[in-house]
């Protein structure tokens, strides 16, 4: 009989220090077996198959070359300089015909790429929940047993799960390079400003007094062209962004949807789909432009950053969904670019005069513009939606066929 699996993944650490291991659980017949993976390499070592789960005393003669050298534990005797060797007595990990289940998306996608690929080797597979069906089933319950829950969704509804293959793990390998890019971008930018203050400081320190007659701007922009660090972080940026456009083009969602929208490229595309991960971790469309950023509140305004509300929406493709209007405006001949110019057109035919409520002037054309905007990208969030679940619900159908 198959072995269960189930594994709450965890970020190991708080910001404020706190301890915070992978939680697994594994069940083989009617025993569960609970771990702990308390650092990344102990993940690597699970879906290895080479997990420590006791320990021993080296035996006389027996070589400790032989054993991995994070896996020996030494310590001194008290009152002696002589050591205790401690090595691995028993494994455990990812085996043969092993089912693992887990929550679809979040800091476990790597653990998730891991495994299901280690799966396609030995014959194991990995079987993910969207977030919300897992909520569902919780109800009031902690979270801290979510490990242990997951085995008993396996068992009593494997149909709520969905498996873990070769187009999950482009996406999670999607959202990896997009990390990276964004990385070497931040670090190219930074490297910037440094140098910049650098420059600045010197000519105003100058000892001998002899400043530049030219622009601060022309003495920056010479040391940007010789200085190697940022030419360095400047190749690197370039070598990332390619890296990322190729994996956004690898992706069935790019080939059958984003290529085919004007102002829309790899990049702004890698932040949306990156952001969103899996199309299938939400319920509804309402539930995917909550998160996007792009939902109208209750009292009927738009959401942004106010003192004493709570900005839980995602960053990153609320940014990226920004860029993609203001594509949308540059490209008035577009789909998407008639659309906002008539959603524009729209409201202003509503509120043909400025008028002014509390001090501030409303519906201005600065403020249809961005209204108008919103609005587009709210109407792209949808058919986003509609799309992409249609998209996968061909993909489940052709390979149940």
């Amino acid at each position: 009989m198959a072995r269960i699996i189930g594994i709450r993944h965890r970020v190991k650490k708080t910001a404020d220090g706190e301890a915070r291991p992978t939680m697994v659980a594994i069940k083989d017949g009617v025993k569960v077996t609970p771990y702990t993976l308390e650092t990344e390499t102990d993940e690597l070592d699970f879906v290895l198959g080479r997990f420590p789960t006791s320990y021993r005393e080296l035996g006389e003669g027996e070589n400790v070359g032989s054993f991995l050298p994070h896996h020996v534990q030494r310590q001194k005797k008290r009152g002696s300089t002589e050591e205790i060797i401690r090595v691995p007595a028993s494994y455990d990990g990812l085996r043969e015909r092993d089912v693992v289940a887990m929550a679809l998306g979040g800091s476990g996608d790597r653990l998730a790429y891991a495994l299901s690929r280690r799966g396609d080797d030995i014959g194991a597979k990995v079987m993910r929940i969207p977030p919300f069906t897992l909520k569902e089933w919780r109800k009031e319950s902690s979270k801290d047993n979510d490990h242990l829950m997951l085995i008993e969704l396996a068992e009593a509804g494997p149909e709520l799960f969905q498996a873990t293959g070769p187009r999950d793990r482009d996406l999670i390998h999607l959202q990896e390079a997009f990390r990276a890019r964004r990385d070497a971008m931040k670090d190219r930018i930074a490297c910037e400003q440094r140098l910049r203050q650098q420059v600045i400081g010197c000519i105003f320190l100058s000892e001998d007094g002899h400043y530049p007659e030219g622009l601060i701007e022309d003495e920056y922009d010479r040391q940007k062209a010789s200085d190697v660090i940022l030419q360095a972080l400047v190749k690197e940026e370039d070598q990332r962004e390619s890296e990322l456009k190729r994996a956004v083009r690898s992706l069935e969602i790019w080939q059958k949807l984003f290529a085919h929208i004007e102002g829309c490229g790899e990049v702004i595309a890698a932040g949306i789909v990156s952001s969103i991960g899996d199309i299938r971790r939400f319920a509804t469309a309402a539930k995917l432009k909550a998160y996007c950023g792009v939902h109208v509140l209750t009292d009927g305004r738009l959401p942004r950053k106010r003192g004493g509300e709570v900005a839980n929406w995602n960053s990153v493709a609320r940014q990226s969904l920004f860029l993609l209007g203001d594509q949308f405006n540059y490209r008035p001949d577009s789909e998407w670019g008639k659309k906002f110019r008539q959603y524009k057109a729209n409201m202003r035919e509503q509120h043909p005069e400025v008028v002014e409520e509390g001090g501030k002037k409303r519906f201005t054309d600065g403020h249809l513009h961005k209204r108008a905007r919103w609005r587009a990208l709210t109407r792209f969030v949808e058919m986003l939606f509609r799309e992409w679940t249609r998209i996968e619900a061909e993909r489940v159908e052709k390979a149940a066929a």
